[in-house]
């Protein structure tokens, strides 16, 4: 479905979405060129690649620009060369969406060092040099919108979910730390922390038996989980100039379950 996000402003603006061939980060590469938004799609060299196709050619169907850039965002040079890349195409960054992360699922007693690497790479490592390769071609514009996809488990603690708690607090409280250094200069930095989103990376949570049900009646107050596309409103205010006095803030979109 082809949604109007016009009033968002945000016609002729370029985006950089991470993870963006599936889940949250395709909803919100969409919603981005729904609104007007040309887009760059990073997404891992493996895997994907019909789905991250698909969605350029959805994008470029709607009259906008997309282009794919294989990167491995815990990977600091690839995460330049992707900024690089996107200045180079398009002469500008307006808007950088940080999506892209990596979890376990263990126990804090069983979780190895490879998996806290793994985590805190994918998660907080990458988030940071993304933010600050956005920012050094951001701030000689004087204006920039980052958006970091942070966690309710940023906020609240979970069973089997510590590494990457941290990591999501991690998420949220640097962002309150960039937008320090760079409001000043034009670039705010914000957070919108959904809870866990019915995606396919996430189906494995979901059909733990007992689980959704226990989620869905006792701690999620609007009785659902979330869509990804319910996190596409969020970004696109944080995204335009409707937001310009919204700095360092956390927006949870997750369906009341940190107001316990």
């Amino acid at each position: 479905m082809n949604m109007d996000y016009s009033a968002f402003g945000l016609r002729d603006k370029v985006a950089v979405v991470t993870g963006a061939s599936q889940g949250i980060g395709r909803a919100l590469a969409l919603g981005l060129a729904q609104a007007g938004a040309d887009v760059v799609l990073a997404k891992h060299p493996e895997g994907n690649h019909d789905a991250i196709a698909q969605l350029r050619d959805e994008i470029e169907a709607l009259g906008r620009k997309a282009v794919i850039v294989l990167t491995d965002v815990s990977d600091v040079s690839q995460v330049r060369a992707l900024f690089a890349k996107a200045k180079e195409i398009f002469g500008k960054v307006d808007i950088l969406v940080n999506n892209a992360g990596w979890t376990g699922n263990t126990l804090a007693l069983d979780v190895t060092e490879d998996e806290y690497d793994r985590t805190m790479a994918s998660s907080l490592k990458s988030v940071f040099f993304a933010c600050q390769a956005a920012a050094q071609i951001m701030i000689p514009q004087g204006r920039g919108k980052i958006i970091n996809i942070g966690s309710n488990f940023g906020e609240v603690a979970f069973k089997s979910r510590s590494v990457y708690a941290v990591a999501k607090a991690g998420v949220h409280h640097m962002s309150r730390a960039l937008s320090l250094e760079w409001a000043s200069h034009g670039v705010s930095v914000n957070v919108v922390a959904p809870c866990i989103t019915e995606t396919s990376s996430r189906k494995v949570i979901l059909e733990k038996p007992g689980y959704k049900e226990w989620a869905t009646t006792q701690m999620l107050p609007a009785g659902r989980w979330n869509q990804p596309e319910d996190l596409v409103g969020a970004v696109l205010f944080l995204s335009s100039h409707l937001s310009d006095m919204v700095v360092g803030h956390v927006l949870m979109v997750d369906g009341g379950w940190t107001i316990h």
